[in-house]
């Protein structure tokens, strides 16, 4: 497995506080994903993300960019593997924490998202309608790119995270990346001011586990990853959760049941008029999801509180 580091000495600032913590140095991490080193998975800097160098087309496709002014560690980290710059962009949401870098990648001429993330990331005035960091190629359900074994199909199922989260596959390495469908084992958590449902989320998930075949192994959004940072907490990594190797298809089944049943069970209490206090003290999940970091469940019940009220 091949570990490469990169830093540049500046801060770090997250969309989600939670998610990524303040540190001093500026570190993106790359770990081969497969023999032919050629998909890269790239930690640090906000949510993971992966790196496909195209050597056919001469270009690298980047999937999530990581915070905004991450763009010249991510680019030092590639320059460790490849002369090729990056050419292509995937946007798997619209959360600057995956897109804050777009616009810092002087040599991209195709940024690739649904329709709705490009719609949400002009509403939040993501660095302006004309900006090169917005999307130039959108979608509805589905998009590929590039061919042979280094074929990489994009799928929309349906409203989650966001309104326009897609899951990327990469279907001759067995690879998909979930981005914030499945940020880890851990309570989903929704935007609903950029379209995501808690409601809707366990639905799309069972569409992804019943419609994508032969993907072996699932890489999230904010899950530990196995390069570790010397002297460095798990908090800065993004997670509470130890690694204990990239997650599976089955890992996903889970997390969609994980899912259903922590909404029923938010549901029920909802119904019972419970508060949201109430209902956090009292949510028990399955012996199964024993390793499932539920410390960010009071957030997460008051979301589906709010869109349990609305509805």
């Amino acid at each position: 497995m091949i570990r490469k580091w990169a830093g540049v000495g500046l801060a770090l600032m997250a969309w989600g506080a939670a998610d990524v913590s303040a540190q001093d140095d500026q570190i993106v991490a790359m770990d081969t994903l497969n023999v032919r080193d050629v998909l890269y998975h790239l930690s640090g800097g906000g949510g993971n993300g992966l790196a496909l160098i195209d050597e056919i087309n001469g270009g690298v496709v980047l999937i999530d960019t990581k915070m905004a002014g991450w763009g010249d560690a991510v680019r030092e980290v590639i320059a460790q593997v490849t002369d090729l710059p990056v050419t292509t962009i995937i946007n798997t949401h619209a959360h600057a924490d995956h897109t804050g870098s777009n616009s810092e990648f002087p040599d991209v001429v195709e940024i690739v998202a649904h329709e709705r993330t490009k719609e949400e990331m002009v509403r939040a005035a993501v660095d302006g309608v004309d900006s090169p960091g917005l999307p130039t190629t959108t979608f509805a359900d589905r998009f590929s790119l590039l061919d042979d074994l280094d074929r990489i199909d994009l799928y929309h199922f349906g409203v989650g995270h966001t309104a326009g989260d897609i899951v990327v596959v990469f279907p001759q390495k067995g690879v998909a990346y979930l981005g914030d469908l499945f940020p880890d084992k851990r309570v989903p958590r929704v935007d609903l001011e950029r379209g995501g449902s808690v409601l809707a989320l366990p639905g799309t998930l069972d569409r992804i586990v019943a419609e994508i075949d032969g993907v072996t192994r699932v890489i999230t959004g904010h899950g530990p990853f196995p390069t570790t940072y010397a002297g460095r907490g798990r908090r800065d990594r993004g997670t509470d959760r130890a690694w204990t190797g990239f997650l599976t298809w089955d890992d996903l089944a889970e997390y969609a049941d994980f899912t259903r049943e922590y909404v029923s069970a938010v549901e029920e209490a909802f119904a019972a008029g419970q508060s949201v206090e109430e209902a956090t003290a009292t949510l028990a999940v399955a012996e199964r999801y024993g390793d499932y970091d539920l410390g960010d469940a009071g957030v997460a019940i008051e979301t589906l509180y709010e869109e349990l009220s609305a509805r």
